[in-house]
């Protein structure tokens, strides 16, 4: 109760307008925010030197390359200025103290589960401490926790600096593979536990290639044959790699199968680079996976082509005793635009978006030949949402589908053809949790932007729904006076673009938005990738506060199907900013917030949005976060591990028209020479898969730094760590992004004392 008094004394402090300056139109009936100048004064402008890169006849000028060097005395004492700056203007945030409380409340009530995996064996899960996991057994139809491994354990697996990404259990459930990572997205790893004991097996995988970017840590398990050892599939780093660039060594991929008790110089390569040479595949491709199913005679491979973000899919007959390559002949190509196959005996099955936009489910009869027989046929038809994922279980086709902004599940039991949807308690987002496919049902996770996640086991053809007797850890409850709203905001070419919006009614003056609000909005809008509704602490204490939360669906992700995906990449991707800008102007409108109060956060291939919107609207922003992102797709191109996959979504180095294109999908290349910049916080990680080097951020420091006519502070932060965001970090990290948001929106109560500019 004292926490949430606190909250709403804080809140009350929002509500006042503020008087301010006379940039643009704030909207109806508003002010500008007045924000008080940080009076620390900016760091000396780097030395701008002639470098200009020609590129198939293009000229890209260059002119802080020289920061790349981050062995140079020179560019060693510009990021420790750099860093002294952000110390000083980060000391000037007022608040932090009672934020850090409130998120330390916020992130310690938070459901603590992640993962929830069924086996025959019992339910399985990952719980989340902190920012250490440990992993514990729970009794099937029980609610009687055993710790298998604690955060302690789960450390001293990797040596003492080993956090546990992903589990993936044997298809009994008798063992336990741990995708296991060091600092940041460094030194993955497999450790191997048994499920009853929780004993660490001898057996250690130290090289495993991260086939995603930067999230997934998987391997995927043979099913146990009597008398046979256990046996999983693992993606794997090339020979002599670690000594190569990050580019080359996250190339040339391979999966190899380990069996239990052998040594990994013993392991086979079965797919991959180099060893089917049937199947040709550049360095930057990606051997994804390859499946197995109990009682299936096949395996599934996939291979991700990098340069056209999208996949083939392989099938073999498994050989007696899995010890030879097997025979892969093409399953799906490219133009399928299918995922991830799965099996269910001989059949495999698939969701796919050739001649189906929001997706249809495929499904096809392997047989028990050498090749696969039969043909692909339609189990589940293309529908009026988006179709996001499916299982195959003993009782049905489970599927979700995305519409209007909600995600419900559906079913198609076995010898129907008809879809029932399953009414579950919670409106907003459902997940399929993996799950024995020989086990009927399947388990869901269900939350909304409000409620914390839910599990439940549905079962018998989606007739019965039981709630998962687990202990999720969470304290937090459902506030009753969170709303969510949906707007379709135009965009510059009238398109109508998808907006959610979450505020708590009960901050808010007489109970509704004057525009007074500070708002934060967030877009990604790349790889047909989709954000539905979510519980996140973060937008939880925000919302408490006052402020309003958004996330523009724009083009470019997959939340309106393949199409509104193409409309966002290559050419199209200025759809994408303009997108976002309408959906602010919409906003503003509507009286949720007023110009100089918005905050655009973008992250990873998302900060391309926010650096690019920033540069084009300055006048809408106070805040923009630039999280974890590449300012300069040219040169990632060439130093960054997976640039690859930028090519089917903004652009390439290999033709004129490429070159222009990344150039505009750039945000370090379209600085103009002078603007009034709203205040700026960038934000890298040391230990980032996806970049080799986050002195491309440094270079667009500098840019903006040297371009600001304003007075709004550019400030960069280097985290230790991974493809993380600064509000994931810690309650001290939220607390500090929260408070630099709320200063630069003009909040009253946030606003340092005014003092002399002074030189850090």
């Amino acid at each position: 109760m004292a926490g949430h008094l606190a909250a709403i004394a804080i809140a009350g402090l929002f509500l006042s307008a503020c008087g301010g300056d006379t940039r643009g139109s704030p909207g109806p009936g508003k002010s500008l925010p007045l924000v008080v100048a940080s009076g620390v004064d900016a760091p000396l402008a780097a030395r701008v030197a002639l470098h200009v890169d020609t590129l198939h006849g293009v000229p890209v000028p260059d002119p802080y390359r020289w920061l790349e060097d981050t062995l140079s005395p020179e560019g060693r004492a510009w990021v420790a200025r750099q860093e002294v700056f952000a110390t000083a203007v980060l000391d000037r945030l007022v608040g932090r103290d009672s934020l850090t409380a409130l998120f330390e409340r916020a992130f310690r009530d938070a459901p603590t589960l992640s993962t929830v995996r069924e086996t025959p064996q019992g339910v399985v899960l990952k719980r989340w401490l902190g920012d250490s996991p440990s992993l514990l057994a729970i009794a099937r139809g029980t609610s009687s926790e055993r710790m298998l491994r604690t955060a302690a354990d789960i450390t001293s697996l990797g040596g003492g600096s080993s956090t546990m990404r992903e589990f993936v259990p044997s298809p009994d459930g008798r063992l336990l593979a741990l995708g296991m990572t060091g600092r940041g997205d460094e030194g993955a790893a497999v450790s191997v536990v048994d499920a009853t004991t929780g004993v660490a097996l001898p057996d250690r995988i130290p090289d495993l290639l991260t086939t995603m970017s930067g999230t997934r840590y998987e391997v995927s398990w043979l099913p146990h044959e009597p008398g046979g050892p256990d046996a999983f599939f693992y993606p794997r780093l090339w020979p002599g790699s670690e000594s190569h660039s990050a580019a080359d060594r996250l190339a040339r991929g391979r999966q190899f199968l380990h069996r239990i008790g052998t040594p990994q110089s013993a392991d086979v390569a079965v797919f991959g680079y180099g060893v089917t040479p049937a199947i040709a595949m550049a360095p930057e491709d990606l051997a994804t996976r390859v499946l197995a199913a109990p009682g299936s005679r096949w395996l599934v491979g996939s291979i991700f082509r990098a340069r056209r973000n999208a996949s083939e899919q392989y099938a073999a007959r498994r050989t007696a005793g899995d010890s030879t390559v097997p025979a892969w002949v093409p399953l799906l190509s490219l133009a399928d635009l299918a995922g991830y196959p799965l099996l269910h005996g001989d059949t495999a099955w698939v969701l796919a978006r050739r001649e189906a936009e929001r997706g249809r489910i495929l499904r096809r009869v392997l047989g028990d030949g050498p090749a696969p027989s039969g043909e692909w046929e339609t189990a589940v038809p293309e529908r009026r949402g988006v179709i996001t994922a499916f299982a195959v279980q003993n009782d049905g086709v489970y599927f979700t589908e995305r519409d209007a902004g909600a995600v419900q599940l559906h079913v198609v039991p076995h010898g129907e053809t008809r879809a029932r949807a399953v009414t579950l308690p919670v409106t907003g987002t459902v997940r399929l949790a993996p799950r024995s496919p020989a086990l009927d049902g399947v388990l869901v996770s269900v939350e909304s932007w409000a409620t914390p996640p839910r599990w439940f086991r549905v079962v018998r053809g989606g007739v019965v729904v039981e709630p998962l007797a687990l202990d999720d850890g969470g304290k937090a409850a459902v506030s009753p006076t969170i709303v969510s709203d949906r707007l379709e905001a135009p965009s510059r070419d009238g398109t109508l673009v998808p907006v959610s919006i979450v505020y708590d009614r009960g901050t808010q003056a007489s109970g509704r938005l004057d525009g007074g609000a500070p708002l934060i909005i967030e877009a990604y809008g790349g790889f047909g990738s989709a954000t539905d509704p979510l519980y996140d602490p973060f937008v939880q204490v925000w919302t408490s506060l006052g402020g309003v939360y958004a996330y523009a669906h724009v083009r470019g992700g997959g939340e309106l199907g393949e199409a509104w995906h193409r409309a966002g990449t290559r050419e199209h991707k200025q759809n994408s900013i303009d997108d976002v800008i309408g959906a602010v102007e919409s906003l503003i409108a509507k009286g949720y917030t007023s110009a100089g109060r918005v905050a655009i956060q973008g992250i990873s291939f998302g900060a391309i949005i926010s650096g690019l919107a920033m540069l084009q609207r300055p006048d809408l922003f106070g805040v923009s976060l630039y999280e974890v992102g590449g300012p300069d797709e040219i040169r990632a191109a060439a130093l960054d591990p997976s640039a690859a996959r930028n090519i089917a979504e903004i652009g390439d180095v290999d033709t004129p028209e490429g070159i222009r294109l990344l150039r505009a999908a750039s945000p370090n290349h379209v600085v103009p020479s002078r603007l009034t910049l709203p205040a700026v916080l960038l934000h890298s990680a040391n230990d980032d898969y996806n970049f080799g080097t986050e002195m491309l951020v440094a270079k667009h420091v500098a840019r903006l730094q040297a371009a600001n006519a304003g007075d709004r502070p550019v400030v960069w932060v280097r985290a230790t760590g991974g493809h993380r965001w600064l509000s994931s970090l810690s309650p001290t990290w939220a607390a500090t992004v929260t408070s630099f948001l709320l200063w630069q929106t003009g909040v009253p109560r946030f606003q340092p004392t005014p003092h002399a500019a002074r030189t850090p």
